[in-house]
């Protein structure tokens, strides 16, 4: 009479190291296919705390304005558009319009610049020529040419900016901000 040998009697005398093999494969392969999107998700949320600052954060924060030439000494103020990069937690948005600045030159060719956000409630305020004054679209709130206001609506006087003067026509203006309806001018 012959043994006959059962696979089934082989696989009884190995089965710890084939199931080890098996669940060590499936930890493996499961573990590779988690990590995955964890690491790269975990470093898109965490990108704004990781991120260098930007070579604008670097620079000394003034934006190139517009010629002293486009101005007249003593004469009405001009509007201009500033544009720059524009940073939110995980996006820049390159060269989009961040705000709007009044410049104007004085007898003496001295430049002022006043963000045209209004004070009260963050309105543009607009150049009225005929009323030689600057006056806010939304709730009449009105400026002089000085930027101290000339009505008791806004908290306080139109906001101004550091200027500078480059290369002798160049104007540069450091564009900041400011918290709209409050007495004090507080950067945001």
């Amino acid at each position: 009479m012959t043994e006959t040998h059962s696979p089934d009697a082989t696989e009884q005398a190995n089965p710890p190291r084939r199931n080890f093999l098996v669940k060590f494969a499936a930890v493996l392969v499961g573990g590779v296919i988690t990590a995955v999107p964890l690491v790269f998700g975990g470093g898109f949320f965490l990108n704004p705390l990781l991120k260098k600052k930007s070579s604008d954060e670097d620079s000394d924060g003034f934006t190139f304005i517009g010629s002293t030439n486009s101005l007249l000494p003593g004469g009405p103020p001009r509007s201009y558009k500033v544009t720059g990069a524009k940073q939110d937690a995980w996006t820049t948005y390159a060269e989009t319009a961040i705000g709007a600045v009044y410049l104007k030159m004085d007898e003496d060719r001295s430049v002022t610049a006043f963000n045209a956000s209004c004070p009260h409630l963050g309105c543009t305020v607009n150049y009225k020529t005929d009323a030689n004054a600057f006056i806010c679209p939304c709730h009449d709130s009105s400026f002089n040419l000085d930027g101290e206001r000339s009505n008791e609506i806004p908290p306080r006087g139109l906001d101004t900016l550091n200027v500078e003067v480059r290369n002798d026509n160049e104007i540069w203006v450091k564009f900041e901000n400011f918290r709209a309806g409050t007495a004090e001018k507080i950067p945001v």
